[in-house]
């Protein structure tokens, strides 16, 4: 009669033991995964924003820094990329000129982000020199700020 092998129940108990160990520890790094894409998506959008701003302003600066002196009004004449620029070279925020849903638009055209099917939140817009586009479906805020060009990723904790 052949002699057959096979493991013990102790065996097969540490085996699961072990298995569940190894679960409950590398369990949590992996169900992070979407936040950590999420939080890598904005981060990116972030940079995209700020990228395109700072090439607005160099190119401000290659034509050769123009003034806004006797543009008030309607009357704005010269533009960068189809956008009026405030003193400093930046986008001018402007409730009769362009309002932040028009610069995001023009900075970042291939963007998949709409303001027409209502993922993007504006408020800000105006003459107020600042633009927040709040995004509904994350704990995200894009700020932008017309003086300094300085964008910032807010993540409001509290509506995660």
């Amino acid at each position: 009669m052949k002699y057959q092998r096979g493991f013990t129940l102790i065996e097969l108990v540490v085996v699961i033991v072990l298995l569940g160990i190894i679960s409950v520890t590398a369990a949590p790094r992996f169900l992070n995964i979407q936040d950590d894409a999420r939080d890598s998506a904005y981060l990116s959008l972030k940079g995209s924003f700020q990228s395109a701003v700072t090439l607005f302003h160099s190119k401000w600066m290659i034509d050769g820094e123009r003034t806004t002196d006797g543009l008030e009004g309607g009357d704005w004449g010269y533009t960068i990329y189809n956008l009026h620029f405030n003193k400093y070279g930046y986008p001018r925020i402007s409730e009769e000129i362009q309002k932040c849903d028009v610069i995001f638009s023009k900075l970042l055209p291939d963007s998949s982000l709409t303001f027409s099917d209502d993922e993007i939140e504006i408020s800000g817009s105006g003459n107020g020199n600042m633009c927040t586009y709040t995004f509904k479906n994350s704990s995200y805020k894009l700020r932008y700020i017309e003086e300094s060009g300085e964008i910032t990723l807010i993540k409001d904790s509290s509506l995660s």
